[in-house]
């Protein structure tokens, strides 16, 4: 059935939505879009509003397009029309958390089942060519998410070349005071940094670049307050995600309207960066955009939060449900300098500690060349005789003798020069005609060779099957592509790499993924580098950054937490930044909480606070990793960022030792009523000159009739202070700022009594 503009097509995304209608040309128009999207009718023939999806040749032709073409014919317009409207709704099965491969052009939407919602999907065709594209909308009523992607496929004469190609491209009305959040650094450990800036007139690209690791210089998400800086609990916000695990790009074109006193017209594009990136697709093969997952609240940047974790943990989040456990890291330890006594000795005192986990980190292999540093032997994947004669074996049988799980690095999509495998195999790289370049003395192995992939999948089998038991997995990749090019692509689409092995990677990472179903996997890449959407379906965790200062890290996690769960946050106590100890471990504490320390090396009193952090995490990470976060002082916005403080409620915490059983009473919505709040408080450097006393913190979301008893933790002190108020009290008058120095922080339990 061909639409009519009689015939709206409503797509409903759970608090906002959008309407789009057909004008008589055929082509496709956006009607509305925001909270009441999806309500909105024509007060204008439908030809007047914007394209919904503009394409080089039709609309304006003074801003880019989300999609543009070079046919086979070498005709450079493409002018859509509507072919037809499928509307699938999705059933309510259970969430498949094994994912499954998939080929190098292939599906690339989130993986899962939240229960409910909608598949739209909206077929277009060229007036003349014959070239389809498909607009696909998936809908997450419980979240208020709504999934976005393109799938083109053609059956001109020959290939065609794809010079634009987003996920979307809304646009939407704009205050003159309307702001843009963003997250681009400076690379290696300067991930999530928070940058406000006013949109102005002109097309702004937030790009990233480098194929593996490109969140190191730029998370793919961002934040949009439409109609003026909007604050935690209140004002609209449009969030957007790009779930794509290579180059990102999110363009924001600003063009002032002047007949609407400052308002102004913005188109958002956003999807996989096209930058030195035009992909040739041969004719009947389907392309397939990357995800883009996004939102319009109504009730500020929290309720974006509640938004992006709730459609994390249904969509997106192996295991979901699961508290993921304590890890207690050897790198700061030892770096490459240990052997099987010392390593032995780091498991009993890590278990001593109270960890879950044993993860022993980079060094462990090499034979002929053994890795004492990170100029040799990646890709040579069996354990160094001299520091481990027996190999991972009794490495493992020793963590399960103390009764904690043992984990391990590997970094299988890469080699070093110095290496066995690089001598047999010098063709495996990435590489174009000249000789390639080193980045941190290494090289990426080409994942479009079918030999590659498997060499990959198989490093990952043979590491775990030779040590039995091993459930945890750090997966890194410490270098960004350099010198594009494959053999296995031919001379006119080289180009074609920079899609291409993301898929050829994810279905490395599906594979490994599918073999080992209960095996931990967190994301690294030189940190925070891999830090998306898409990746993460097939891990359990991310390595948020190497920056381990606590006081960075303070404002690091604030801005990871507006997309992603604290139980997606790997934070661990280490001596970067030489902060006190306890401070480092309250910040620790506030993520998925761990340790990279030389516990050999601990002081009496330092062991005893990290004992004391130890017992907090237990009585309180079901309720971090899966409670609602509610942010009470921002470390990044604001007069004063000398302080931040946040709290996570959910159900009353469990003794349930926490990474081996389920936080049987915090649901993925943040548990069934508020029994239980943690409430995280941080003085990160000397109050501003204008701030005196601090901000109370204010808990509004407390019952006023109840009892709640308040214990504040400084983990420097063997007893916490208890106290007893009323929620009335809680919420009214809220808690006076206790901290007056650097480097202080303070964890409450707040619970009824």
């Amino acid at each position: 059935m061909e639409p009519t503009e009689s015939e709206p097509i409503r797509v409903d995304a759970g608090g906002w939505g959008l309407t789009w209608a057909v004008d008589r040309a055929g082509r496709l128009r956006q009607l509305g879009l925001g909270p009441a999207g999806a309500e909105a009718s024509a007060e204008l023939p439908a030809h007047l509003y914007p394209e919904a999806f503009p394409t080089l040749g039709t609309g304006d032709p003074f801003r880019p397009p989300p999609l543009a073409v070079t046919h086979a014919d070498g005709m450079l317009t493409t002018r859509l029309v509507v072919d037809a409207v499928a509307r699938t709704p999705v059933a309510r099965t259970p969430v498949a958390r094994t994912p499954v491969a998939r080929t190098a052009v292939a599906r690339t939407p989130v993986d899962g089942d939240d229960g409910g919602g909608e598949h739209v999907v909206v077929t277009c065709r060229d007036e003349i060519q014959p070239l389809t594209v498909e607009l696909h909308l998936r809908t997450h009523p419980a979240s208020g998410v709504l999934e976005q992607w393109v799938e083109i496929v053609h059956a001109e004469p020959g290939p065609v070349r794809l010079e634009a190609y987003d996920s979307i491209g809304p646009t939407l009305l704009v205050t003159a005071d309307a702001t843009l959040d963003q997250f681009g650094g400076g690379g290696w450990a300067d991930e999530w940094r928070w940058t406000t800036e006013s949109l102005t007139p002109g097309t702004k690209e937030l790009a990233s670049l480098g194929g593996v690791q490109p969140h190191l210089q730029r998370n793919p998400c961002a934040l949009v307050a439409p109609a003026g800086p909007a604050g935690e609990d209140a004002g609209e916000v449009v969030a957007v995600s790009v779930a794509w695990g290579g180059n990102v790009h999110v363009g924001l074109d600003v063009r002032p309207k002047p007949d609407l006193d400052g308002v102004a017209e913005l188109r958002i594009r956003a999807g996989a960066n096209p930058l030195g990136a035009p992909y040739v697709l041969d004719p009947g093969v389907r392309f397939v955009t990357p995800t883009v997952a996004w939102t319009w609240a109504t009730g500020g940047r929290d309720e974006v939060t509640r938004r992006f974790h709730a459609w994390t943990r249904a969509r997106v989040l192996r295991d979901p449900d699961r508290s993921r456990g304590i890890v207690a890291n050897n790198w700061e330890a030892t770096y490459f300098d240990f052997d099987e006594a010392r390593v032995v000795d780091l498991i009993g005192r890590a278990a001593d500690l109270g960890a879950d986990v044993f993860l022993l980190d980079d060094g462990w292999f090499g034979g002929e060349r053994p890795r004492d540093d990170d100029t040799t032997s990646l890709g040579d994947w069996d354990p160094d005789p001299r520091k481990l004669p027996r190999g991972l074996a009794p490495l493992a049988d020793a963590a399960a003798a103390a009764g904690i799980r043992f984990g391990i690095w590997v970094e299988p999509e890469m080699v070093n020069p110095v290496s066995a495998l690089h001598d047999h195999h010098p063709d495996w790289v990435v590489r174009d005609g000249r000789e390639p370049r080193l980045h941190r003395n290494q090289l990426v192995l080409d994942p479009l060779l079918p030999e590659v992939r498997a060499f990959e999948v198989d490093v990952v089998d043979r590491t775990l099957a030779s040590a039995p038991g091993t459930s945890y997995v750090k997966w890194d990749a410490n270098r960004p592509v350099t010198d594009p090019g494959s053999r296995a692509l031919p001379a006119d689409r080289q180009a074609n790499l920079w899609v291409d092995q993301v898929h050829a990677t994810w279905e490395v990472m599906a594979e490994v993924a599918r073999r080992h179903p209960d095996v931990d996997l967190m994301l690294c890449a030189s940190g925070g580098g891999r830090t998306d959407h898409g990746t993460l379906r097939w891990f359990h965790e991310v390595w948020t950054s190497d920056n381990t200062d606590p006081v960075t890290r303070v404002r690091m996690q604030w801005a990871c937490s507006h997309f992603f769960p604290a139980s997606v946050m790997a934070a661990h106590v280490t001596r970067w930044g030489d902060r006190p100890l306890s401070f480092a471990c309250a910040v620790a504490l506030s993520g998925r909480f761990g340790f990279d320390l030389d516990l050999a090396a601990l002081t009496e009193e330092e062991r005893a606070v990290c004992r004391r952090a130890v017992a907090l995490a237990r009585r309180t990470q079901d309720v971090v990793q899966h409670g609602v976060v509610r942010r009470l002082v921002s470390p990044v916005s604001g007069a004063d960022r000398s302080r931040a403080a946040w709290a996570v409620t959910g159900g009353a915490p469990g003794d349930a030792p926490v990474g081996r059983a389920p936080g049987s009473d915090v649901g993925s919505d943040g548990g069934s009523g508020v029994d239980s709040t943690v409430l995280f408080a941080y003085q990160l450097d000397p109050p501003g000159d204008a701030v005196d006393g601090g901000p109370a913190l204010r808990l509004r979301w407390l019952d006023p009739d109840r009892a709640y008893e308040v214990v504040a933790h400084d983990l420097d002190r063997s007893e916490p202070n208890v106290e007893v108020r009323s929620g009335a009290s809680l919420a009214a008058d809220g808690i006076d700022w206790p901290l007056t120095g650097p480097c202080e922080a303070l964890v409450y339990e707040i619970r009824p009594t």
